[in-house]
């Protein structure tokens, strides 16, 4: 039996950024597709790309982390989300939205514990 590996949606509009997560995450054994806007993630995942969570930043142009999680939950309600954002406090309505939320900076060990207990709840 051969098992498939966790898939993640990373969502964040600066590259440099996107390309560090998407390091730390396939260093932990992730499969990570990646998206530089909220209307490219949604696109992805309305192409038939399937993912068990998204990790996305708040702070976007065009659509903003509020706003895509809040159109994540709508189509895609049994889909983990952990938020990422350098702001000290966030609205409370989004945060009861997401299933996880890491402060920019934080260890890359937060930022997998977070995943893995968001992923964790979603399965129980």
């Amino acid at each position: 039996m051969t098992s498939r590996a966790t898939t993640i949606l990373c969502i964040d509009d600066d590259p440099e950024v996107l390309r560090a997560r998407e390091q730390l995450l396939e260093m932990n054994g992730f499969l990570v597709f990646t998206a530089s806007s909220g209307a490219e993630g949604l696109q992805l995942l309305s192409d038939g790309q399937t993912v068990d969570l998204v990790l996305l930043d708040y702070v976007m142009p065009g659509m903003s982390g509020k706003q895509l999680a809040e159109e994540l939950k709508r189509l895609y309600p049994q889909v983990p989300i952990v938020l990422v954002s350098g702001f000290q406090e966030l609205p409370e309505t989004l945060l009861r939205m997401v299933d996880g939320y890491v402060r920019k900076g934080q260890d890359p060990e937060v930022v997998i514990r977070t995943i893995a207990q968001a992923l964790a709840a979603g399965h129980e």
